[in-house]
């Protein structure tokens, strides 16, 4: 008997707890768009408008109304575009362009000597560019950077690469007379 009036006892105990009220707060969300056609340069910004609103509340309580409450609320938003243009076949043509053969021995030079003339940089043919961005490709294909290589073998292919446009499929490009004319 006794071992069943605990039962009951513990079955009593547990029923409050599941009618316990419960409060769940839910988010206020609120949108703000604007329908516009604004024109920003690059690196530019510009604002497009901005959105407030307050609130107040009071509030009486208690015998004869004697207490009150007062609440107040402000909020405020604002829109704005910020326009940076990312030009990625220009990012690739200047990685590309920049990729050196070796790098230039240092000279230094002594400041009491002002006549000393240094050479202008010798115009690189672009057969040496082709031939630069066939290594160039080579070496990325061994290290395995397929999409690095296909951009090596386009860039050797534009300056006249029978190899590269073979690779890629292409005829190749005669930059013969180009530089016979300059």
């Amino acid at each position: 008997m006794r071992y069943v009036s605990l039962i009951a006892i513990a079955l009593i105990g547990s029923s409050s707890a599941l009618h316990a009220q419960l409060t769940v707060q839910q988010p206020v969300v609120g949108t703000t768009g604007v329908a516009t056609s604004v024109s920003v340069p690059d690196r530019g910004s510009t604002f497009l408008g901005g959105v407030s609103s307050a609130q107040s509340f009071r509030n009486s309580y208690g015998p004869l109304r004697t207490g009150t409450g007062r609440g107040y609320g402000l909020s405020g938003g604002s829109m704005s575009a910020h326009v940076y243009i990312i030009d990625l076949h220009a990012m690739d043509e200047a990685i590309l362009n920049s990729v050196p053969d070796s790098l230039p021995p240092v000279s230094i030079r002594s400041r009491s000597v002002s006549t000393e003339r240094t050479e202008a940089p010798r115009e690189v043919s672009p057969v040496e560019k082709a031939a630069n961005f066939e290594r160039l490709a080579i070496h990325a294909e061994a290290a395995g950077k397929t999409g690095v290589a296909r951009l090596h073998w386009q860039m050797a292919a534009k300056y006249g690469s029978t190899l590269a446009a073979q690779k890629l499929g292409r005829p190749a490009v005669d930059n013969s007379r180009s530089t016979a004319q300059k």
